[in-house]
């Protein structure tokens, strides 16, 4: 018998789900220490943390935007012989799809320096991510803030480390960091903030800190809300969800305001359309998320246990945000993740005016064959020449085309 809940999803996860745990969480992976410092790999905007289940290594997304662990491919779970104690329904990140999701109940699991302890494991049944195809590598799951309650959890985007804390330094003022208003609803951090719109409205908002986003902004689009599309966007893929694709819109704001002292111009801004009739009150309650590429120009200490957020810049926090002005969707694919296609070219861009099409193999970028490059590799070569234009060579029923991409901001709205 399947239990419907509602779980929702934007790149890795949001959602919730009540496992049953009555004892406080999270101070145990320190054992008898006051602090534990954990490293991870940061790449295409995702917190990545080398995570043990039963002893056996993974790669976990550190997703502050998810109640649960998530495992991604149930045929792990299989394997290791997890067993399955209750089945669910997942509202998925489209808004209009139910997945299937499983329960498995006290898996062994460590983090690097930690103690070792058992959790409840969310399985999907399909996974509908496949987020190789996005990385270029193997990420099988997401850890989310339920796992690190009764800590304070500092996040070092430069350093790439994570520090679990017993608590809060008491002179971390001092240190300067900025306190942040917060409140944690579910083990999810919201912070209320303003932003100013194309139109030049100004707009209280409340937002999700989402590790799991990689994307810098994102905000909800509905018939009550006082967000609205800007005079310039492009329109199709924001990304990958568990009901599949996710269509919406990209555009730019004018201005985010976190506070008085941490204000952002002409941001990227990703939105989505929603049916409020269709959701709970846990997502209405917030306008939309503030992901991984604004959030890493800042050290980050979320206190679980005292509800408090400190927010420390980094050198050149406020400087240009850069980002992808092509409009391609690019998937990975092969056996090595080393071969490229486009999965989607956004209506009005670049990419589009230049003749390349969904499904196109891209074989050349600028001079080199995509031989020598990664996902990563090409993505930066496109962020790198904004503002002039690059040629690439696809493949396309087994004929090589040659296209030049003119990579203006097709979104700036002056």
């Amino acid at each position: 018998m399947l239990t419907r809940i509602k779980f929702l999803i934007f790149w890795v996860v949001l959602g919730y789900y009540h496992t049953g745990y009555t004892q406080v969480l999270g101070l145990e992976l320190l054992g008898d220490k006051n602090e534990v410092e954990l490293e991870f790999e940061y790449d295409r905007n995702f917190i990545l943390l080398k995570t043990r289940l039963s002893n056996l290594p993974f790669t976990f997304i550190f997703d502050t935007g998810a109640e649960h662990i998530i495992l991604f491919k149930k045929e792990i779970a299989d394997i290791l012989g997890y067993p399955y104690d209750k089945t669910i329904e997942i509202f998925g990140a489209d808004l209009q799809q139910n997945v299937v999701a499983h329960i498995t109940r006290g898996v062994p699991i460590k983090l690097e320096n930690t103690k070792k302890v058992n959790r409840d494991l969310i399985v999907l049944e399909d996974d509908f991510l496949h987020l190789e195809e996005l990385t270029g590598k193997r990420i099988d799951g997401i850890i989310g803030g339920r796992f690190f309650r009764g800590l304070s959890v500092e996040i070092d985007y430069k350093r790439r480390k994570l520090r679990l804390m017993r608590k809060t330094p008491s002179d971390i003022l001092k240190k300067g960091y900025h306190p942040l208003n917060m409140r944690i609803i579910k083990h999810k951090p919201y912070i209320e903030c303003s932003i100013e719109t194309t139109q030049g409205d100004s707009v209280d908002i409340i937002m999700l800190l989402d590790t799991g986003a990689a994307i810098p902004l994102l905000l909800f689009l509905n018939e009550y809300a006082e967000v609205n599309l800007p005079g310039k966007f492009l329109s199709g893929n924001l990304g990958k969800g568990l009901g599949g694709d996710i269509e919406g819109y990209i555009g730019k704001i004018s201005s985010l305001n976190l506070s008085q002292e941490f204000t952002f111009n002409n941001i990227i801004t990703s939105y989505q359309r929603y049916d409020l009739d269709s959701l709970d009150n846990e997502f209405i309650v917030r306008n939309g998320l503030l992901g991984n590429p604004l959030l890493e120009r800042f050290k980050i200490v979320i206190d679980y246990v005292n509800n408090k957020l400190y927010f420390k810049p980094n050198k050149n926090f406020n400087k240009d945000f850069q980002y992808d002005v092509s409009g391609l969707i690019i998937y990975a694919f092969g056996p090595e993740l080393r071969d490229f296609f486009v999965k989607e070219v956004m209506s009005g861009s670049p990419a589009e005016k230049a003749g390349i099409k969904s499904g196109d193999i891209i074989k050349r970028v600028g001079l080199l064959s995509t031989s020598f490059y990664n996902i990563n590799g090409i993505y930066r070569k496109l962020i790198k020449r904004k503002n002039k234009h690059i040629k690439i060579t696809v493949e396309r029923n087994g004929q090589k085309l040659r296209k030049t991409l003119y990579l203006q901001d097709v979104l700036d709205n002056k």
